[in-house]
């Protein structure tokens, strides 16, 4: 026992060692003096992709989530705490960003198997609806009721408040699928709790697009009642999400008959797909959600209707450990965590506000359906991680309500970087504690 914890010790002492010298490196790096700017961001790029995985190790060492160790380093390395990557260099990141994001979108659909969710597919759904009704309708009456908690709404009308309520509302609702492939990938998991917190969360990512297009143009008529609900923002994103989803469905098709019939470089072949449907998105003009809605149905497509979907998974897998190392470390630089000092009370009751709305939404509609017992205490864990839709919704405010909008932004921001730092160890607790962990 004796020897374990020195061993421990001594592989936690080495890994914090091997952080300091990679920081001290990329510090050197930077006072060198300018270079130029597609040298800066590789040599920076490795430098963070280095530090990442050897956090993502250390965070092992105290039984959390390696997504934790890749959410903390970016935060240090990031603009706003020793400041290694300059905020130019973490917009550069952003592309790189996208194909990352588009894998772990072809793996959430990849991992969904509709022969296996079948039984559970009512219990999904309810649990869907529950959680957004209740969280939504909770957090919103909540704001408003504490709206002197929130400096810019001194002063506002009643309709100013209940607009700003209601996005606080349907932020609450957002939870992150990228997170949850991340951990489950990790611990190899799989059972009901997995499958039920993954199908809720899929489900829930395509809804909540649509709460946006309703959303956002109601609180722009609260705020100035002149102003008439545009219908044609819904109309546009349900046609959106329609050919995205069904885009998606012929790359998954290609990417099974690619499989198939050719089958060389399964790995690299994945990730040209995630390049070419990012990059079709960006020629397109069109938003994140849309290729992250494409990836996601061809990934289910390749999953169920076809023979390819254990070979697919592998690929995906064999690319997990870099890309869940860059995606989540330059999400955490990419947090603006200045803002949380003057917007800490606002953001604290409605995170402690939505995580007792999640744990009660799961519980009683796991209650009706008779779900496991399991599902019921530890379901809501899964749910606790926020970015990507969050995160849009925030740059969607900033720049539609300009009163009041960098405000609400900022809380938004705040949010997600308490919960992204929370949610994982939450989710991988309820794992081991279910045995879904493998």
């Amino acid at each position: 026992m004796v020897l374990e914890s020195r061993q421990l010790t001594t592989r936690i002492v080495g890994r914090v060692l091997t952080l300091m010298v990679i920081a001290l490196l990329a510090a050197f790096f930077r006072l060198l003096g300018p270079l130029p700017p597609a040298a800066s961001s590789t040599m920076l790029l490795g430098f963070l992709l280095l530090a990442a995985f050897v956090a993502g190790e250390l965070a092992r060492e105290f039984r959390l989530p390696r997504i934790t160790g890749y959410l903390v380093i970016g935060i240090l390395f990031g603009p706003h705490v020793l400041r290694l990557l300059p905020e130019a260099t973490v917009t550069d990141f952003r592309l790189i960003n996208g194909v990352a994001l588009s894998v772990i979108a072809l793996q959430a659909g990849g991992e969904v198997r509709i022969r296996s969710l079948g039984e559970r597919l009512g219990k999904i759904v309810t649990t869907t609806l529950a959680q957004i009704f209740l969280i939504l309708v909770g957090v919103a009456l909540a704001v408003y009721v504490a709206r002197s908690l929130f400096p810019f709404l001194d002063g506002a009308s009643a309709r100013v408040a209940v607009a700003v309520a209601l996005i606080f509302g349907i932020v609450a609702v957002a939870n992150s699928p990228a997170t949850i492939i991340a951990v489950m990938t990790e611990l190899r998991a799989r059972g009901p709790l997995t499958d039920t917190v993954l199908g809720v969360s899929v489900l829930k990512d395509v809804l909540i697009l649509l709460l946006i297009a309703v959303v956002i143009p109601a609180a722009v008529v609260l705020v100035d009642p002149v102003r008439g609900f545009d219908f044609n923002q819904l109309g546009e994103l349900s046609l959106i999400i329609v050919v995205a989803l069904a885009s998606g469905a012929v790359v998954g098709w290609l990417i099974g008959l690619y499989l198939q019939k050719v089958g060389a470089q399964a790995i690299l072949f994945v990730l040209a797909v995630a390049f070419g449907i990012v990059e079709l998105t960006r020629a397109l003009q069109l938003e994140s959600e849309f290729y992250i809605l494409m990836s996601m149905s061809a990934g289910l497509v390749v999953q169920n209707f076809s023979v390819q979907g254990p070979r697919f998974v592998r690929a995906l897998e064999a690319n997990s450990l870099p890309i869940y190392a860059l995606f989540f470390s330059v999400a955490g630089a990419d947090l603006e965590l200045g803002v949380l000092p003057a917007v800490w009370k606002a953001g604290l009751l409605i995170i402690l506000f939505r995580a007792s709305l999640m744990y009660l939404s799961t519980y009683l509609s796991a209650a009706a359906t008779g779900d496991l017992p399991a599902i019921r205490r530890y379901g809501w864990m899964g749910f606790i991680a926020q970015a990507g839709v969050t995160l849009g919704l925030a740059t969607i405010v900033r720049e539609r309500f300009a009163a009041w909008g960098p405000d609400v932004a900022a809380i938004v921001i705040a949010m997600i970087a308490v919960n992204q730092l929370v949610g994982p160890p939450l989710f991988r607790f309820s794992l081991v504690r279910t045995g879904e962990s493998h």
